[in-house]
Protein backbone atom coordinates (compact mmCIF):
# COMPACT_ATOMS: atom_id res chain seq x y z
CA UNK A 1 0.00 0.00 0.00
CA UNK A 2 3.17 2.26 0.95
CA UNK A 3 4.38 1.46 -2.61
CA UNK A 4 1.11 2.93 -4.74
CA UNK A 5 0.69 5.60 -2.27
CA UNK A 6 4.04 6.92 -2.91
CA UNK A 7 3.94 6.32 -6.70
CA UNK A 8 1.26 8.53 -6.51
CA UNK A 9 2.98 10.84 -5.03
CA UNK A 10 5.47 10.84 -7.55
CA UNK A 11 3.01 10.98 -10.69
CA UNK A 12 1.47 13.97 -9.48
CA UNK A 13 5.03 15.70 -9.16
CA UNK A 14 6.05 14.80 -12.10
CA UNK A 15 3.16 16.06 -14.00
CA UNK A 16 3.82 19.47 -11.93
CA UNK A 17 7.01 19.24 -13.16
CA UNK A 18 6.65 18.66 -16.92
CA UNK A 19 3.69 21.05 -17.04
CA UNK A 20 5.58 23.94 -15.43
CA UNK A 21 2.40 24.73 -13.40
CA UNK A 22 1.09 23.82 -9.68
CA UNK A 23 -2.73 22.50 -9.38
CA UNK A 24 -3.71 25.19 -8.24
CA UNK A 25 -3.03 27.11 -11.41
CA UNK A 26 -4.22 24.27 -14.09
CA UNK A 27 -7.62 24.75 -11.59
CA UNK A 28 -7.25 28.63 -12.09
CA UNK A 29 -7.43 28.04 -15.79
CA UNK A 30 -11.00 27.26 -15.61
CA UNK A 31 -12.65 30.95 -15.77
CA UNK A 32 -15.63 28.78 -13.68
CA UNK A 33 -13.29 27.23 -11.03
CA UNK A 34 -10.68 29.38 -9.06
CA UNK A 35 -8.11 28.49 -6.42
CA UNK A 36 -6.31 31.76 -5.29
CA UNK A 37 -4.77 31.43 -1.81
CA UNK A 38 -6.74 30.64 0.78
CA UNK A 39 -9.55 31.29 -1.58
CA UNK A 40 -11.46 28.92 -3.58
CA UNK A 41 -14.56 29.36 -5.92
CA UNK A 42 -16.94 28.15 -8.50
CA UNK A 43 -18.58 30.59 -10.83
CA UNK A 44 -20.32 32.91 -7.74
CA UNK A 45 -19.85 30.53 -5.20
CA UNK A 46 -16.52 31.94 -2.74
CA UNK A 47 -15.45 30.58 0.52
CA UNK A 48 -12.21 30.63 2.17
CA UNK A 49 -10.57 26.96 2.40
CA UNK A 50 -8.42 28.42 5.79
CA UNK A 51 -8.80 30.97 8.18
CA UNK A 52 -7.15 32.28 10.96
CA UNK A 53 -9.48 31.62 14.00
CA UNK A 54 -9.20 31.79 17.99
CA UNK A 55 -10.28 28.83 19.38
CA UNK A 56 -11.44 29.66 22.80
CA UNK A 57 -14.00 31.40 20.88
CA UNK A 58 -15.12 28.21 19.12
CA UNK A 59 -14.88 26.55 22.74
CA UNK A 60 -16.97 29.15 23.94
CA UNK A 61 -19.91 28.14 22.08
CA UNK A 62 -22.41 26.08 23.90
CA UNK A 63 -22.90 22.53 22.34
CA UNK A 64 -26.68 21.61 22.33
CA UNK A 65 -27.77 18.66 24.35
CA UNK A 66 -28.59 16.38 21.66
CA UNK A 67 -24.92 16.64 19.62
CA UNK A 68 -21.01 16.55 20.62
CA UNK A 69 -18.88 18.30 18.89
CA UNK A 70 -15.35 17.28 17.58
CA UNK A 71 -12.19 19.08 17.33
CA UNK A 72 -9.74 17.66 14.84
CA UNK A 73 -6.02 18.99 14.62
CA UNK A 74 -3.05 17.99 12.80
CA UNK A 75 0.30 19.45 13.54
CA UNK A 76 2.66 21.09 11.35
CA UNK A 77 4.95 18.68 9.67
CA UNK A 78 6.93 18.21 6.22
CA UNK A 79 4.64 15.76 4.76
CA UNK A 80 3.76 16.48 0.94
CA UNK A 81 0.22 17.37 0.36
CA UNK A 82 -0.93 13.95 -1.15
CA UNK A 83 -0.81 13.22 2.35
CA UNK A 84 -4.08 15.61 3.38
CA UNK A 85 -6.34 13.53 5.55
CA UNK A 86 -9.64 13.22 4.51
CA UNK A 87 -12.09 13.17 7.97
CA UNK A 88 -15.25 11.09 7.67
CA UNK A 89 -17.71 10.92 10.31
CA UNK A 90 -20.12 8.19 9.89
CA UNK A 91 -19.04 7.54 6.10
CA UNK A 92 -19.73 11.41 5.55
CA UNK A 93 -16.83 13.53 4.51
CA UNK A 94 -15.91 16.26 6.33
CA UNK A 95 -12.79 17.75 5.15
CA UNK A 96 -9.07 16.99 3.65
CA UNK A 97 -6.86 18.10 6.75
CA UNK A 98 -3.81 19.43 6.32
CA UNK A 99 -1.01 19.68 8.48
CA UNK A 100 -0.60 22.40 10.26
CA UNK A 101 -4.81 23.26 10.82
CA UNK A 102 -7.92 21.95 13.03
CA UNK A 103 -11.28 22.05 11.89
CA UNK A 104 -14.42 21.16 14.23
CA UNK A 105 -17.56 19.53 13.55
CA UNK A 106 -20.73 19.18 15.99
CA UNK A 107 -22.33 15.37 15.33
CA UNK A 108 -25.32 13.61 16.87
CA UNK A 109 -24.98 11.42 20.75
CA UNK A 110 -24.15 8.21 20.40
CA UNK A 111 -21.54 6.02 18.57
CA UNK A 112 -19.87 7.67 15.60
CA UNK A 113 -17.66 6.39 13.16
CA UNK A 114 -14.53 8.40 12.83
CA UNK A 115 -11.79 7.82 9.79
CA UNK A 116 -8.80 9.55 8.87
CA UNK A 117 -7.63 8.35 5.67
CA UNK A 118 -4.87 10.15 3.21
CA UNK A 119 -6.32 11.80 0.24
CA UNK A 120 -3.28 10.67 -1.88
CA UNK A 121 -5.24 6.93 -1.62
CA UNK A 122 -7.94 8.44 -3.93
CA UNK A 123 -10.02 5.47 -3.22
CA UNK A 124 -13.16 7.72 -1.62
CA UNK A 125 -12.84 5.22 1.16
CA UNK A 126 -14.77 7.10 4.06
CA UNK A 127 -14.60 3.96 6.51
CA UNK A 128 -11.03 3.46 5.81
CA UNK A 129 -9.35 2.69 9.13
CA UNK A 130 -11.97 3.57 11.29
CA UNK A 131 -13.03 3.81 15.01
CA UNK A 132 -16.24 3.87 17.11
CA UNK A 133 -16.50 6.52 19.37
CA UNK A 134 -19.46 6.94 22.20
CA UNK A 135 -20.15 10.26 22.31
CA UNK A 136 -22.16 11.77 24.97
CA UNK A 137 -24.49 15.03 24.19
CA UNK A 138 -23.19 18.84 25.09
CA UNK A 139 -19.67 17.58 25.27
CA UNK A 140 -16.12 18.87 23.33
CA UNK A 141 -13.57 15.47 22.14
CA UNK A 142 -10.32 16.14 20.99
CA UNK A 143 -8.55 14.31 18.44
CA UNK A 144 -5.09 14.30 17.02
CA UNK A 145 -4.53 13.59 13.63
CA UNK A 146 -1.00 12.51 11.63
CA UNK A 147 -0.34 10.89 8.71
CA UNK A 148 2.87 9.23 7.67
CA UNK A 149 5.24 9.00 4.88
CA UNK A 150 3.36 6.03 3.30
CA UNK A 151 0.01 7.57 4.14
CA UNK A 152 -1.48 5.58 6.85
CA UNK A 153 -3.32 7.60 9.45
CA UNK A 154 -3.58 7.81 12.89
CA UNK A 155 -6.65 9.16 14.90
CA UNK A 156 -6.59 9.34 18.52
CA UNK A 157 -8.71 10.97 21.40
CA UNK A 158 -6.89 13.08 23.47
CA UNK A 159 -7.36 15.39 26.64
CA UNK A 160 -8.30 18.84 26.98
CA UNK A 161 -4.70 19.50 28.69
CA UNK A 162 -3.29 17.90 25.77
CA UNK A 163 -5.27 19.53 23.07
CA UNK A 164 -4.90 23.41 23.65
CA UNK A 165 -1.34 23.33 23.61
CA UNK A 166 -1.74 21.32 19.71
CA UNK A 167 -4.37 23.98 18.79
CA UNK A 168 -2.71 27.24 19.66
CA UNK A 169 -1.55 29.00 16.32
CA UNK A 170 -3.22 26.57 13.93
CA UNK A 171 -5.39 27.81 11.57
CA UNK A 172 -9.25 26.82 11.20
CA UNK A 173 -10.02 24.99 7.87
CA UNK A 174 -13.28 25.12 6.62
CA UNK A 175 -15.29 21.77 5.31
CA UNK A 176 -14.82 21.20 1.22
CA UNK A 177 -18.54 19.75 1.51
CA UNK A 178 -20.42 20.73 4.70
CA UNK A 179 -22.93 18.88 5.60
CA UNK A 180 -26.48 19.75 8.05
CA UNK A 181 -25.98 17.72 10.52
CA UNK A 182 -28.64 14.78 10.24
CA UNK A 183 -31.73 15.60 12.51
CA UNK A 184 -30.55 14.33 15.95
CA UNK A 185 -33.42 12.73 18.66
CA UNK A 186 -35.13 15.36 20.62
CA UNK A 187 -33.77 15.86 24.36
CA UNK A 188 -35.88 14.51 27.24
CA UNK A 189 -36.82 17.61 28.77
CA UNK A 190 -38.36 17.36 32.21
CA UNK A 191 -42.30 19.45 32.41
CA UNK A 192 -42.66 22.50 34.34
CA UNK A 193 -45.27 25.03 35.29
CA UNK A 194 -46.02 27.62 32.31
CA UNK A 195 -45.52 30.57 32.67
CA UNK A 196 -46.96 33.83 30.14
CA UNK A 197 -44.13 35.89 29.07
CA UNK A 198 -44.60 39.54 27.63
CA UNK A 199 -44.21 39.08 23.75
CA UNK A 200 -40.52 39.08 22.03
CA UNK A 201 -40.15 40.33 18.61
CA UNK A 202 -37.91 37.78 17.03
CA UNK A 203 -35.49 39.13 14.07
CA UNK A 204 -34.82 36.24 11.53
CA UNK A 205 -31.92 34.07 11.97
CA UNK A 206 -28.60 35.11 9.80
CA UNK A 207 -26.70 32.20 8.10
CA UNK A 208 -23.25 33.30 9.04
CA UNK A 209 -21.81 30.97 6.18
CA UNK A 210 -21.95 29.28 2.81
CA UNK A 211 -23.43 25.98 3.64
CA UNK A 212 -23.36 22.87 0.60
CA UNK A 213 -26.32 20.51 1.11
CA UNK A 214 -25.97 17.32 -0.66
CA UNK A 215 -29.84 16.56 -1.27
CA UNK A 216 -29.36 12.76 -2.41
CA UNK A 217 -31.75 13.14 -4.44
CA UNK A 218 -31.00 10.20 -7.77
CA UNK A 219 -32.98 9.84 -10.61
CA UNK A 220 -33.95 6.98 -13.16
CA UNK A 221 -31.54 6.66 -16.24
CA UNK A 222 -31.97 9.46 -18.45
CA UNK A 223 -35.01 10.95 -16.44
CA UNK A 224 -35.02 14.38 -14.90
CA UNK A 225 -38.48 13.71 -12.63
CA UNK A 226 -38.27 13.44 -8.90
CA UNK A 227 -39.55 10.20 -7.26
CA UNK A 228 -41.96 11.30 -4.33
CA UNK A 229 -39.18 8.72 -2.19
CA UNK A 230 -37.13 11.63 -2.78
CA UNK A 231 -39.68 14.67 -1.53
CA UNK A 232 -38.06 13.94 2.33
CA UNK A 233 -35.10 14.92 1.11
CA UNK A 234 -35.58 18.48 -0.15
CA UNK A 235 -37.80 19.18 2.45
CA UNK A 236 -34.86 19.24 4.48
CA UNK A 237 -33.42 21.97 2.55
CA UNK A 238 -37.04 24.01 2.79
CA UNK A 239 -36.83 23.55 6.58
CA UNK A 240 -33.51 24.90 6.63
CA UNK A 241 -34.05 27.33 4.23
CA UNK A 242 -37.03 28.26 6.62
CA UNK A 243 -34.93 28.38 9.69
CA UNK A 244 -32.80 31.49 7.30
CA UNK A 245 -35.75 33.32 5.58
CA UNK A 246 -32.86 35.79 4.14
CA UNK A 247 -30.77 32.97 2.82
CA UNK A 248 -30.85 32.11 -1.36
CA UNK A 249 -30.04 28.77 -2.41
CA UNK A 250 -28.24 27.65 -5.80
CA UNK A 251 -29.44 24.18 -6.82
CA UNK A 252 -26.12 22.30 -8.94
CA UNK A 253 -26.60 19.17 -11.05
CA UNK A 254 -23.82 16.72 -11.71
CA UNK A 255 -23.08 13.95 -13.84
CA UNK A 256 -20.71 11.12 -14.52
CA UNK A 257 -18.89 11.01 -16.96
CA UNK A 258 -20.84 8.24 -19.20
CA UNK A 259 -22.64 10.32 -22.53
CA UNK A 260 -21.40 13.03 -24.52
CA UNK A 261 -20.65 16.85 -22.44
CA UNK A 262 -23.73 18.14 -24.06
CA UNK A 263 -25.78 15.60 -23.09
CA UNK A 264 -24.76 15.31 -19.72
CA UNK A 265 -25.16 19.33 -19.52
CA UNK A 266 -28.63 19.17 -20.63
CA UNK A 267 -29.23 16.26 -18.29
CA UNK A 268 -28.28 17.99 -15.39
CA UNK A 269 -30.07 20.95 -15.90
CA UNK A 270 -33.31 19.78 -16.47
CA UNK A 271 -32.76 17.61 -13.19
CA UNK A 272 -32.00 20.61 -11.14
CA UNK A 273 -34.53 22.17 -12.60
CA UNK A 274 -36.51 19.48 -11.44
CA UNK A 275 -35.90 19.83 -8.02
CA UNK A 276 -36.00 23.56 -7.92
CA UNK A 277 -39.76 23.09 -9.03
CA UNK A 278 -40.48 21.11 -6.37
CA UNK A 279 -38.83 23.62 -3.87
CA UNK A 280 -41.42 26.09 -5.39
CA UNK A 281 -44.82 23.82 -5.73
CA UNK A 282 -44.46 20.96 -3.11
CA UNK A 283 -42.61 23.35 -0.54
CA UNK A 284 -43.62 26.89 -0.86
CA UNK A 285 -40.11 28.12 -1.37
CA UNK A 286 -39.93 31.37 -3.25
CA UNK A 287 -39.39 31.03 -7.00
CA UNK A 288 -36.26 34.38 -6.48
CA UNK A 289 -34.47 32.51 -3.75
CA UNK A 290 -33.86 29.76 -5.95
CA UNK A 291 -31.62 29.60 -8.79
CA UNK A 292 -30.31 25.97 -10.96
CA UNK A 293 -27.18 25.34 -12.40
CA UNK A 294 -26.34 21.96 -14.40
CA UNK A 295 -22.58 21.37 -14.72
CA UNK A 296 -22.87 18.06 -16.19
CA UNK A 297 -19.50 16.21 -15.92
CA UNK A 298 -17.13 18.96 -15.68
CA UNK A 299 -16.90 19.13 -11.61
CA UNK A 300 -16.24 15.08 -10.58
CA UNK A 301 -15.18 14.87 -7.14
CA UNK A 302 -14.16 11.10 -7.63
CA UNK A 303 -12.51 8.84 -10.24
CA UNK A 304 -15.16 7.79 -13.25
CA UNK A 305 -13.15 4.64 -13.50
CA UNK A 306 -15.04 3.20 -10.91
CA UNK A 307 -18.73 2.55 -10.21
CA UNK A 308 -18.39 3.49 -6.59
CA UNK A 309 -16.73 7.27 -8.04
CA UNK A 310 -19.13 7.39 -10.91
CA UNK A 311 -22.13 7.18 -8.12
CA UNK A 312 -20.57 9.81 -5.96
CA UNK A 313 -20.29 11.90 -8.78
CA UNK A 314 -23.89 12.11 -9.73
CA UNK A 315 -25.37 14.33 -7.53
CA UNK A 316 -27.68 17.30 -6.77
CA UNK A 317 -26.03 19.64 -4.00
CA UNK A 318 -27.20 23.58 -3.03
CA UNK A 319 -25.74 26.04 -1.80
CA UNK A 320 -26.95 28.36 0.75
CA UNK A 321 -25.80 31.40 1.84
CA UNK A 322 -26.84 34.89 2.72
CA UNK A 323 -29.17 37.54 0.48
CA UNK A 324 -26.67 40.48 0.11
CA UNK A 325 -28.79 43.04 0.42
CA UNK A 326 -28.34 46.54 -0.57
Amino acid sequence: MGKVFKKIIVEVALVTTLLGVTACATTTANSRIGNDGDTRRVDNVVWNNQVDSDISAVLAKQVASDEARLIFVRKNDNDPEQTSANIAINNRFQVSLHAGNYTAVNSCVGTNQLSAHATGFKDNDLLAEQKDYQLAGGQTYFFYVDMDENGQGLLNQITTDSALPLLKNKRYQTHQISRVVPNCPAPVIATTPSVTLPPVVEQPAILAEKVTIDLEVLFETDKAVVRPEYYTKIAELADFMAQYPNTIATIEGHTDSRGSDSYNQVLSQHRVNAVKESLISKFDIDAERLSAIGYGETQPRASNDTVEGRQLNRRVVAVVEESVRH
